[in-house]
């Protein structure tokens, strides 16, 4: 059984071996993008203003300048939460500790939408949580599936009352489920009173402008909405909220309380300072502009190294930072790793991926923080670590 608990952050680590090497591993956003001139001029100004209450410790909540921005981002995929209801987090990987020390409980079960982010796994399995994947269907997580799936699991006397998804451009398919069919895997959660964690660092980056409807926005009651800074301003703040409906939000709050004390006073007015007087359209844009441009760079570099009819298929994704590629004939990635560090390329393998190893034989590739003139070099660096038949042996 796949039982790998490292988190996300060490995925990278695993494959960078040399100064030339050329990553395609490490989802890092293109801080390029931000206008650090002017923000550097709101730092100054806030520390000198308030540098003594930014530096202290401040209570376990929102701040109350900081939840109009929380708001604007929320609105634009039609979701809201009141100031009382978000529980503030250092990004959404503290809010996925949370939920699952908050509200599993060692021993359950947790649903999970698959391949999965593996910060989100791992945070599961060090909870104690048991992690089992539902089938999809050609239009994502299968509400039929789901039900089945639960409904066996308490027959066998298995506690399962958390449904997991990364449902907008995720990590690390790319792919995005329609509202329908959000609307029908909620019907299955309020049938069989399951509470969906919804993790959406990636909701607004899509490459033409749109957004799709989040669960939150179609019932939050039965959605614990995770929200990040990250990757629509920088990881660097390490700020990020929990939308929680009124019933499960004493826990969280205690939870988080209890992880981190209090946010960061600091980056919290930051944040707040630069939406106050930007707001977030520019930046946005800016990120899906510059994800845009290198996703078509690498989808095309595929195409050309790779072929369409050959061993490997992946699709062209619509936004986000990730394209996954599946080997036709369902060999474990992790063989290759070896192969592409020689060439100086990395990925990262699909058993990082996986419950228990479903999607050994996929790969992802990070196009978001790789300079524009190495990624088809890096490409076709892949493509000849990729050539012939599988190696011997890999290390999962």
């Amino acid at each position: 059984m796949w039982t790998d608990t490292r988190p996300a952050a060490e995925m990278p680590r695993l494959f960078e071996r040399g100064g030339d090497l050329i990553s395609f591993a490490g989802g890092l956003p293109d801080l390029d993008v931000l206008p650090l001139e002017a923000i550097s001029g709101q730092l100054s100004r806030l520390v000198r203003l308030g540098g003594k209450l930014a530096f202290q410790y401040t209570t376990p909540h929102v701040a109350k300048a900081l939840v109009p921005a929380i708001n604007d981002l929320m609105a634009r995929e039609g979701a809201h939460a009141e100031a009382a209801n978000l529980v503030p987090t250092s990004g959404s990987q503290m809010g996925l500790m949370a939920v699952a020390l908050g509200l599993g409980a060692p021993g359950e079960t947790v649903l999970v939408q698959t391949p999965a982010y593996p910060g989100a796994t791992a945070a599961f399995r060090t909870a104690g949580l048991d992690l089992y994947s539902v089938a999809d269907d050609r239009d994502g997580m299968d509400p039929a599936e789901l039900r089945r799936t639960v409904l066996r699991l308490r027959a066998e006397g298995r506690t399962a009352r958390l449904l997991y998804c990364n449902p907008t451009n995720q990590n690390p398919t790319g792919r995005t489920l329609s509202v329908e069919r959000r609307k029908e895997l909620l019907a299955v959660c309020r049938e069989l009173d399951l509470l969906l964690i919804e993790d959406n660092p990636y909701g607004l980056l899509s490459f033409d402008g749109g957004t799709t409807t989040a669960f939150q926005a179609l019932d939050p009651d039965r959605v614990v909405y995770l929200g990040t800074f990250s990757k629509i301003f920088a990881p660097g703040l390490r700020s990020g909220w929990i939308a929680a409906p009124d019933h499960v939000l004493p826990a969280l709050s205690r939870t988080a309380e209890v992880i981190a004390l209090s946010p960061s006073a600091l980056a919290q007015a930051a944040l707040a300072a630069f939406h106050t007087r930007a707001g977030w359209t520019d930046l946005i844009d800016g990120y899906r502009a510059s994800y845009r441009e290198r996703c078509g760079l690498m989808a095309d570099a595929l195409e050309r190294e790779l072929g369409t009819s050959g061993p490997w298929t992946w699709e062209r994704p619509n936004g986000g930072f990730y394209i996954w590629l599946r080997h036709r004939g369902g060999v474990d990635t992790a063989r290759y790793a070896a192969a592409a560090a020689e060439h100086g390329v990395s990925f990262v393998p699909g058993g990082h991926f996986s419950v228990d190893g479903e999607h050994a034989d996929g790969l992802r590739l990070c196009f978001s923080h790789v300079p524009r003139k190495k990624i088809a070099e890096g490409v076709a660096r892949l493509a000849a670590a990729l050539a012939g038949p599988a190696p011997e042996g890999g290390d999962r």
